[in-house]
Order: C-alpha cells, then structure tokens, then sequence
C-alpha cells in the first residue's frame, strides 16, 4: 500500500531529471546558455513535483493512521480517491488489497411535512 502511494514521487523526480538531461545535451535548438537554463528548471520542476506528491501521500497515510481518512476497506486498507470507468457506478479501489469499493451514496434526511 505504501509502494502503491509513494511510487509516483520518484519516477516525477527521475523523469525531470532525465528530461533536463535531454534539453542540456540539445543545445543546438535552444543555445547553450537557454538549453542550460531549461534544464535546469525541468530538473527543479521534476524534484519539486516529486516532493509535494511525497508530501500528499504522506499527509493521507497520516490521516489513515489516525482512522481520519474518509473511507477503509474492509481489509483496512486505505481507498483511492474516487473513480468512474466508463459508465458504470463509481466506486474506490482499495490500496492494499485491490478490491473496488462502491461508493455509497450519503442517507438524505426525511423532508419535514409542510401540512
């Protein structure tokens, strides 16, 4: 489950980092001082996304912990945020186990009678 929440977070680091590789050895198109300068922002942007999306998987993970987390399965598992395939009913796909959860729609309080 936690492979699961934090594997994004590295592969946003490493593709920054291979795409500033990239423009850095493409300096034909851009010059080398701008090819230098995009590199160095792509591999800024990939470690900065990197590290919010480790800093959002460890903030849900901190709220599952602390039974805070809107939903769990009933291994106890952590659910993904909401999702819809095609035109089917959504549902939430546990973490852990892999099971889809069918969301369930909130109770709607009885209306007061007017008469």
């Amino acid at each position: 489950m936690v492979a699961r929440l934090y594997a994004p977070a590295p592969v946003l680091v490493i593709g920054g980092w291979l795409a500033s590789f990239a423009v850095e050895h493409a300096d034909g198109l851009l010059g080398v001082h701008g090819a230098r300068q995009a590199g160095s922002l792509l591999a800024l942007l990939g470690t900065g996304l990197g590290f919010v999306w480790a800093m959002l998987a460890s903030w849900r993970l901190y709220l599952w912990l602390r039974g805070m987390e809107q939903g769990r399965c009933h291994c106890g598992g952590l659910l993904s945020r909401p999702r819809r395939k095609g035109h089917g009913p959504a549902y939430r796909k546990c973490l852990a186990c892999g099971e889809k959860v069918p969301l369930v729609a909130p109770p709607m309080p009885d209306a007061p009678s007017g008469t």
